[in-house]
């Protein structure tokens, strides 16, 4: 089954196909109603309209996402007693989006809905009890939420009961586990074949087949990240819970205001195994039809320009390496990065590293100025773990940032020779700004910069954080 914890949800445009909790999944008809209407029909006092509403501030349908403005609406909804809108501001606090984070609010809110009658709030309310987030941590009564939930129709809160209280006495348990995913369309709910299903955790990478499966016969106990993706689609992210469900059902949203058939790139570089020098004239494959082949530069660099977007075989052959073959999607308009390490003798490598560039970041010029600072993928964001964005500063390695704070109480950064870096959200200067009050979970990257080495558009401040998001 899905984690339904993560701060990640996966969302759909169409009907539900996962049970995601802590994040609030839109369905299909809400996404064609008229926010103007919607708005009316709230201030007119009609709580679910508020709701609705709230749920399309927040995925940004019809309107321009604002958290702040979905948490003021699940807040009108709630006060107005539809439990539905308690357990969505919950969420809200749970997750530190649109409002600052608060476990103990979500607590008090989830109460407040379980006593209502909204049964997804009590689960909800069970994994507080059962993670301590917010609440004395009491798997006793994390069990009963879920036996009240599980008996009330949430399915996924009756394999819950197991993973919290432990196997019955005497029942022996299985170390390993065989789980299914299901990859369909949001829209459409028909199955996605070519997609790759990766846990990164295990170094699995799965392509489904014409059903839209992908399994995983022998899957350890525990929550394994999972990485869904496919061409013309949206990268999906979330985890995965073994034991679990036997099958998960995972939609893909399509990728929106882009040519569908725009032409990609694939880059990359061949490395000696275990070392970091390229290794040269390597015959790189794209197995497409027809192929085309290239060889790798001196420093082991390769790319093919002009790429159709779809599933792509990249194959790697030279006299006295054993050859190596991955499988990436090249997605329209975009850039797959690929690392391979090729060796000439018979030791086991480490798995290809297939990285797939934001275009957020590819073109606000992140990668080609890596070099002259500091820098955090979301990968390596979500590595950190970071319960607040100043806490992200521990994975920088080139610069010194020091936290201070000014008289108000407002905190800034300063580097090298005190120097204030000034804060960029998007590329839009926030001066005097809390950069905490974002949740690290909405940055899909983030550069520090100092001295000399600070961009030129920046210019002339002595230091700058750039800030990027995800949408």
């Amino acid at each position: 089954m899905l984690d339904h914890s993560g701060a990640q949800p996966w969302k759909m445009k169409g009907k539900y196909l996962l049970v995601v909790l802590f994040g609030n999944l839109v369905p299909g008809p809400l996404a064609s109603q008229d926010p103007a209407l919607l708005s009316q029909a709230c201030d007119a006092g009609d709580m679910q309209s508020c709701d609705d509403l709230g749920l399309q501030y927040e995925a940004g349908l019809g309107v321009t996402q604002d958290l702040t403005r979905a948490v003021t609406l699940f807040q009108s909804a709630c006060d107005g007693e539809l439990m539905l809108g308690c357990n969505h501001l919950a969420g809200m606090y749970r997750t530190g989006a649109g409002v600052a984070q608060d476990l103990t609010a979500a607590v008090s809110l989830y109460e407040q809905a379980c006593d209502g009658g909204m049964m997804e709030a009590c689960a909800n309310l069970g994994i507080s009890y059962e993670r301590g987030d917010g609440v004395a941590l009491d798997v006793a009564t994390a069990v009963g939420l879920y036996q009240r939930a599980c008996e009330a129709g949430v399915t996924w809160t009756c394999s819950r009961l197991e993973i919290a209280n432990g196997p019955a006495p005497g029942v022996a348990s299985a170390s390993v586990f065989r789980i299914a995913t299901l990859i369909v369309d949001t829209e459409t709910s028909d199955p996605l074949g070519e997609a790759i299903v990766q846990l990164p955790g295990l170094g699995i990478r799965v392509v489904t087949d014409g059903s839209g499966r992908a399994e995983f016969a022998e899957l350890p106990t525990g929550r394994h990240p999972i990485v869904v993706e496919r061409a013309g689609y949206q990268v999906m992210e979330g985890y995965l819970l073994a034991p679990g469900v036997s099958e998960v059902t995972v939609p893909l949203e399509r990728i929106t205001l882009i040519d569908v058939q725009a032409r990609g790139r694939v880059i990359g570089r061949v490395l000696e195994g275990g070392r970091e020098y390229g290794v040269s004239d390597v015959d790189v494959t794209a197995l497409t039809s027809p192929p085309i082949s290239t060889l790798s530069d001196p420093q082991g660099r390769f790319s093919f320009n002009d790429m159709e977007p779809g599933l792509v075989e990249v194959q790697f052959q030279r006299l006295g390496y054993a050859a190596r073959t991955t499988t990436v999607i090249v997605q329209p308009g975009g850039t797959v990065e690929i690392v391979a390490a090729m060796s000439a003798q018979p030791i086991e490598l480490e798995p290809i590293a297939v990285v797939v560039r934001s275009r957020r970041l590819e073109r606000n010029g992140f990668y080609e100025r890596g070099h002259l600072g500091d820098q955090l993928t979301r990968s390596e964001i979500v590595e950190l773990s970071p319960i607040v964005v100043s806490s992200l500063f521990r994975g920088l390695f080139r610069t010194s940032v020091t936290i201070r704070q000014r008289l108000d109480g407002t905190p800034y950064l300063t580097g090298r020779r005190d120097c204030e870096l000034r804060i960029y959200l998007d590329d839009f200067p926030m001066d005097d700004w809390d950069f905490d009050t974002i949740s690290p979970d909405w940055l899909e990257g983030m550069e520090v910069y100092q001295g000399m080495f600070v961009p030129p558009q920046y210019f002339p401040d002595c230091g700058v954080l750039l800030l990027w998001t995800k949408l």
